[in-house]
């Protein structure tokens, strides 16, 4: 089904929200907890890692909830609703400082934040199961992840890069920090709470309604289960994994490498964060346009390819001015487009292969695994990179460190990551669902769906290594 302006417009909106409330935790959390809250590192630390796994728990109940609800508002737009103002008070709440002792303060974050991952997934998880159920046109889903990106980039842009801005801001206005870090936290919940809820009225979604899932009991454990049958989930979700180990560690890393092996200043390290939004915008109608001649696996796998032998290439020749600097993220920004596009898209073709084998319509299950999977690779990216800063001596109290952490900070900033990108890679070229494919199976699912009885899967079954119950 070939979707409308409007319905890829409003999708996009939406799609504002998470990338905004994902990189204003990713970047700020620990430094506001930390430096404005004082709380100590590890129990800071501490919070942001249990945060990461208590959203992935939520994800997994989300979807499978959110597959079984009927309403006259729809099982997917009844959850981003009701969960938009409750988000942006959450939001708000997080970054507040409170008094009180440091027990009070320390148990007042990690609830506040396992109720920010709460309405996150609340929000998230319908979200992209619903880009599956509004068309089941391979190419058209591509379009509409093009749409989705775009505002994941704005997003972005709002959450990483506002709040510095921000809180200067009304700090020259005369509010001290822990006023201006509630100010800037409240002005984009407002931004969240008004895309999710205007995103959601403006689509007509008539498919939303029809599914009844009334015979479908299976349990989280159960579902994933019957979904690891499915080799091209498998791959999926080993690729996503990988890739998003790269992006924890790069993330995290780079801050630490702009300012302890190039020496940048705060100015010149705001400037750079500007660039990956910006490369994002200078990709997206790119591929959009090659999406024309070159399917999504293809499209993944060449530039996910790309990104990563830049990286490891950068690694070798060094990134020691500005310009080299901008050239990684550049670089990196083509990752991201080619994961946050394709990779929904590609989660959402495996919903129509499930129908076929398995016989229940389960969108919002299987896309919480793709949010399992960011979850737990952001939590065990930072692992990673706290295990290197410790194995490294980093040592926070000195402006000058050693040989030794300079080179681990040049590894995590580069060589890991490239590493990680190029597994991600691998695991979808060994995707089967081309085009071609995917259409196959349409035609047989529809087949299905006709009532026909005798339709033959063998074929797609051995295509897609589908294992036996």
């Amino acid at each position: 089904m070939k979707l409308s302006l409007r319905t890829k417009t409003a999708y996009g909106i939406m799609s504002i929200a998470d990338q905004c409330l994902y990189f204003l935790f990713g970047t700020f959390f620990l430094f506001f907890a930390t430096t404005v809250v004082g709380l100590a590192p590890t129990v800071a630390g501490f919070i942001a890692a249990f945060g990461a796994i208590w959203d992935s728990v939520c994800s997994a109940l989300i979807g499978r909830i959110s597959d079984n609800v009927r309403s006259n508002f729809g099982k997917r737009r009844i959850f981003i609703m009701l969960s938009a103002i409750p988000m942006g008070i959450f939001t708000v709440l997080l970054f507040t400082k409170i008094s009180g002792s440091e027990s009070i303060k320390n148990i007042y974050y990690f609830v506040v934040t396992l109720l920010f991952w709460t309405g996150f997934s609340s929000f998230f998880i319908p979200l992209l199961a619903w880009g599956a159920e509004l068309s089941e046109d391979y190419n058209e889903r591509v379009k509409l992840r093009g749409f989705a990106y775009a505002g994941n980039t704005l997003g972005m842009a709002i959450g990483a890069v506002l709040p510095s801005i921000l809180v200067e801001k009304f700090e020259m206005l005369g509010s001290d920090a822990c006023k201006a870090w509630q100010l800037t936290a409240a002005l984009i919940a407002a931004i969240v709470v008004t895309v999710l809820i205007v995103g959601s009225a403006a689509i007509n979604s008539k498919g939303e309604f029809a599914e009844d899932n009334s015979g479908y009991n299976d349990g989280v454990l159960k579902s994933f289960a019957t979904l690891k049958r499915l080799m091209p989930f498998n791959c999926l979700v080993v690729a996503a994994v990988t890739y998003l180990i790269a992006n924890t560690i790069f993330v995290a890393d780079r801050l630490y490498y702009y300012t302890y092996n190039m020496g940048l200043s705060g100015a010149q390290i705001s400037i750079l964060m500007a660039v990956e939004p910006f490369a994002g915008f200078i990709f997206l109608p790119i591929l959009s346009a090659l999406s024309k001649k070159y399917d999504k696996r293809t499209q993944f796998v060449v530039g996910m390819g790309i990104c990563g032998a830049m990286m490891i290439v950068l690694h070798i020749v060094g990134v020691k001015d500005f310009l080299s600097a901008a050239l990684m993220l550049m670089a990196f920004g083509l990752g991201a487009v080619c994961y946050w596009q394709m990779m929904p898209a590609m989660f959402y073709d495996i919903c129509e292969l499930d129908e076929l084998v398995n016989g229940i319509q389960r969108q919002g299950a299987i896309v919480s695994f793709q949010a399992i999977a960011e979850s737990t690779s952001e939590a065990f990216g930072l692992l990673m990179l706290g295990q290197m800063l410790k194995y490294s001596k980093f040592d926070g109290a000195v402006h000058i460190q050693s040989t030794l952490t300079l080179d681990w900070l040049k590894n995590a900033f580069t060589l890991i990551p490239g590493v990680f990108m190029i597994i991600s890679a691998i695991m979808v070229y060994r995707y089967p669902i081309t085009e071609k494919v995917f259409d196959e199976i349409l035609e047989l699912l529809n087949k299905k769906r006709n009532g026909e009885t005798d339709v033959d899967t063998s074929r797609m079954f051995k295509i897609c290594r589908i294992r036996g119950k």
